[in-house]
């Protein structure tokens, strides 16, 4: 009995219910993205994501149930783009350890936040994974450490970069409960 013509035929059978299943290959996003620096840009203020210490990212659900990674260059583009995502809602959201570059869930990072600090939209901010890290950072840049939820963002005026020095609150929460940042890389 000769077995190959089966196989071929099983092979194109599930290619044919892959293709036909819109679930099937198309990837819903659950974490961080891979981050092609000096490449990707960022989805704010349109910038190349040069520096994966600042980075941030979100993911986003649109109208239609799908799933989409956002990334930014800085931790403010972040903050900026959750006050009015055009496109859905954020689901989960995540920021960079800035010694390590790994990333972490926003909602548990410590944050620092200095005009000493040159991020590449001049938000000053960057994120910390551990107490330690945090007050070291801090008492490097003098400033205070901070949760994700008393961070403030920046009025965009004049177009991206030009963020003014005044600080706003957040208004929209990010969903805290969220999978680990590492599960979707």
């Amino acid at each position: 009995m000769n077995r190959r013509p089966i196989h071929h035929a099983s092979v194109f059978l599930i290619a044919m219910l892959c293709a036909c299943n819109p679930g099937c290959g198309d990837r819903d996003e659950t974490g961080p993205p891979t981050l092609h620096l000096g490449y990707d840009v960022c989805d704010f203020c349109k910038m190349i994501i040069s520096d994966q210490n600042f980075a941030a990212a979100c993911i986003v659900r649109s109208t239609d149930g799908r799933a989409r990674s956002v990334a930014f260059d800085d931790i403010g583009c972040l903050l900026e783009f959750q006050e009015s995502p055009a496109d859905g809602t954020i689901e989960h959201a995540y920021v960079t350890d800035y010694d390590t570059g790994d990333w972490l869930n926003a909602s548990d990072a410590l944050y620092i936040q200095s005009p000493d600090i040159r991020s590449p939209m001049a938000s000053g901010m960057i994120a910390s994974q551990t107490p330690t890290g945090a007050d070291r950072l801090a008492d490097r840049f003098d400033a205070s450490v901070m949760r994700f939820d008393e961070l403030g963002t920046h009025t965009n005026q004049g177009g991206p970069g030009n963020h003014s020095e005044q600080a706003k609150p957040a208004t929209q929460p990010i969903n805290t409960e969220h999978p680990d940042p590492q599960a979707g890389t």
